[in-house]
């Protein structure tokens, strides 16, 4: 299996723990994947402050894939819309709204 196979592999586990876990707060999630430190980064932009329960919803995404790749450490990153940066680059797109700017 490729480093490509493998990565997409594991976005397909991320991806499947996100029914019933978006709300219209939520802007985007990237997944940035590292093989050699086994190491996953979730990355989620609200359109404004994530209240206690998009949290909870978030950690619950993190949560429950981390119990399907145990080999892997999985960290959550929470930003606001106005802080993502366009031109920043990452493996997978795990969620985004459509923009019409």
């Amino acid at each position: 299996m490729t480093e490509n196979e493998k990565k997409f592999s594991l976005y397909l586990v991320v991806l499947r723990f996100l029914v019933y876990k978006v709300t219209s707060n939520l802007n985007r999630i990237y997944l940035d994947v590292d093989l050699p430190l086994k190491k996953m980064v979730l990355t989620a932009f609200y359109n404004e402050d994530p209240s206690e329960l998009e949290l909870e919803l978030f950690d619950d995404i993190v949560t429950n894939s981390n119990a399907h790749i145990p080999d892997f450490y999985i960290n959550s990153e929470i930003q606001l819309r106005k802080h993502l940066d366009s031109n920043a680059k990452y493996d997978f797109i795990i969620f985004a709204t459509y923009e019409n700017d």
